[in-house]
């Protein structure tokens, strides 16, 4: 064996690797820093409001900076839960599930009892430690934070769900603007809306709009939402004309 010749292969081999391995580490911390910026990225003004009222951003958190064209929704209910309206639908047997699982687990073992399943996705701070995991509806890539799917668990196993089930109309014309950015959404309220004290644990882009009981079709809009550790308020930015309105958790919905 020629070890002269082989030890050359494999310096070469091993450059190589480093280099596929450089590339793919470059691209994945370009990706974040495309994605996702921390919270000294607000604006000078914002940071001083945070420092006077100890406003803090949970280290997990990240300020997404995409700023999409999303458009106004148009939807009815199939379906809904809570407030009277529906009832919560046991699980009987309870599947076979662990209560951390992946969602393509989930989907084995209750797709064929939940309904349109796959339109949902789980909303991990949504949710509620001990009695519930909540799915949102999804409208493409972003969550309809008013439409819920969720799973009701005790002694490890899901053994009753509620749902939300909703028809999206056609666009008919509604044009999409380019929403706010995460950045001005999230500055407009802690300068004006958050307590002293406060800690943001996230803030997500989706569609949020009131529920009206005696409308046939309900109407959402794009919507920045921001929850806070420790707290069941809930504060919605419109990402169109950065209206706050905010709400009590699942109390403020009516849902059960």
């Amino acid at each position: 064996m020629d070890w002269r010749r082989a030890k050359s292969v494999l310096i070469v081999s091993f450059l190589a690797l480093n280099i596929v391995l450089g590339y793919q580490l470059w691209m994945e911390w370009r990706e974040r820093l495309n994605t996702a910026v921390d919270w000294t990225s607000l604006p000078p003004e914002t940071l001083q409001v945070m420092r006077e009222k100890n406003i803090q951003v949970d280290d997990n958190a990240r300020i997404p900076t995409d700023t999409p064209n999303m458009r106004q929704l148009t939807y009815t209910f199939e379906a809904r839960s809570g407030e009277g309206i529906g009832e919560r639908m046991p699980i009987s047997p309870a599947p076979e599930t662990m209560v951390i699982f992946s969602e393509e687990d989930l989907a084995l073992a209750l797709s064929g009892i939940i309904p349109d399943l796959a339109d949902y996705h789980y909303d991990q701070q949504g949710s509620k430690e001990g009695v519930y995991f909540v799915f949102n509806r999804m409208e493409g890539l972003w969550p309809m934070f008013d439409i819920r799917l969720k799973l009701y668990y005790s002694e490890q196993k899901i053994k009753g769900f509620t749902q939300d089930l909703v028809t999206v109309k056609p666009a008919n014309g509604t044009k999409e603007q380019q929403v706010l950015s995460a950045t001005k959404a999230l500055a407009k309220v802690i300068e004006q809306n958050l307590p002293a004290g406060s800690v943001i644990k996230e803030i997500r882009l989706g569609y949020h709009g009131e529920i009206f009981d005696d409308a046939e079709a309900q109407v959402t809009e794009p919507t920045w939402r921001v929850l806070l550790e420790n707290s069941d308020e809930v504060y919605y930015v419109n990402a169109i004309s950065a209206e706050v309105t905010t709400e009590q958790g699942d109390a403020a919905a009516g849902r059960t």
